[in-house]
């Protein structure tokens, strides 16, 4: 009788085992709907079998359950990591782009105003105009009641000295205006940070006076001959204002028209930096909208793996809570059968030998320090 008896503790004294596995697995629909089966070796965490070594005990299961357990708690523990790391690393790219950014739209601006001082500059150099002199002899003589030259003032000496005055004056003229004009080229190309200088060529071919009349006496008798030569004098002046005008303005010209072909070269290479810029900017700009929204995705993929790792960390403490429960409900079990008053000194020794065999599966499972 005592034979049976322990064949059938022997029988019984894994079901605590098995029973704990059936209460873990209820338990475990309420996270991922995975199942440990009675029986099923597993090895590792990819749950592998190897019929050639694994040894299929209750304990041996229960065991590998726990690692498994332990390593499916560690490896999402690593993911997590990872992705805590993933989100890292993206959100200081994201931070190293913004900069970038920054820097691109500095520079387009600076670009664009640079194009602007070049358009500005071109038109500058439009209104640039050389104003011609108008000759005039009449401020220099005085005049009668019949709008004559007066006697006293018809000389060689006096027609000569006005030409003269005026020609002087019509150098100042154009000279005090080449030099406001070569200001403003020069400012102009400064601008644009040019090193184009500018030199006028003072030489004008102007043309000599040549008197028809008063050969000799410097005193005109003849109003008519004053007029005449009153008259070459003042063609004479004309005609070299007209050189003087164009002998200028065709170096004005010139200097306007190779300013204009080197700030337009200079635009063309701004424009084609800023639109490289622009493209640059826009590149990036896309770039760092697709990371804005990797990094929503890797947020949302991120609170749920913190939701599951922390769910998960109650599963290793909730499989032993269901061991211990187990174990006490199967030792009290036998301890009743134990301390029955019916129960024979033999029985009562085998209860006793099998709680001490399940009290150190315990042990060995759950840990020494919950008994």
């Amino acid at each position: 009788m005592i034979a049976d008896l322990l064949t059938r503790l022997d029988k019984e004294k894994d079901q605590w085992i098995y029973e704990a596995i059936d209460h873990f697995n209820e338990k475990l629909l309420q996270f991922d709907g995975h199942r440990y089966e009675k029986d099923q070796v597993m090895i590792g965490v990819n749950g592998l079998l190897d019929e050639l070594t694994a040894v299929r005990t209750a304990e041996n299961q229960i065991m590998q359950i726990k690692n498994i357990e332990h390593s499916m708690s560690k490896q999402k523990n690593l993911d997590l990591e990872r992705m805590e790391t993933e989100m890292k690393t993206m959100e200081e790219s994201i931070e190293e782009d913004q900069r970038t950014l920054e820097n691109l739209e500095l520079t387009v601006v600076a670009l664009q105003k640079e194009l602007a001082i070049y358009e500005g500059e071109g038109k500058g150099l439009d209104m640039i105009q050389l104003e011609k002199f108008q000759c005039s002899l009449d401020d220099k003589f005085q005049f009668d009641k019949k709008d004559q030259v007066v006697f006293k003032e018809r000389k060689i000496s006096k027609l000569m000295e006005c030409y003269h005055l005026v020609e002087m004056e019509m150098l100042n003229f154009y000279q005090k205006q080449l030099s406001n004009i070569w200001l403003l080229l020069t400012r102009s190309m400064e601008h644009i940070s040019s090193n184009a200088k500018f030199d006028f060529v003072t030489n004008p071919p102007a043309v000599g006076v040549s008197l028809k009349h008063g050969r000799g006496l410097d005193q005109y008798l003849k109003l008519g001959n004053f007029e005449e030569d009153y008259q070459i004098v003042l063609d004479t002046l004309e005609r070299n204002s007209d050189i003087v005008y164009d002998y200028y303005l065709s170096q004005i010209n010139e200097f306007k028209v190779n300013s204009k072909e080197e700030m337009m070269q200079l635009w063309t290479l701004k424009n084609e930096h800023k639109r490289l810029a622009e493209e640059n900017l826009l590149e990036l700009q896309e770039k760092e909208r697709q990371k804005e929204n990797c990094i929503l995705e890797l947020q949302d993929r991120l609170g749920r793996a913190k939701l599951e790792w922390e769910q998960d960390l109650l599963r290793p403490k909730l499989l032993d809570d269901i061991l211990k429960e187990e174990f006490v409900r199967a030792v009290s079990g036998w301890q009743e059968k134990l301390f029955a008053e019916n129960a024979s000194d033999e029985e009562r020794w085998a209860y006793h030998q099998y709680c001490q065999i399940i009290l150190k599966q315990a042990e060995r499972i759950i840990g020494n320090e919950y008994f």
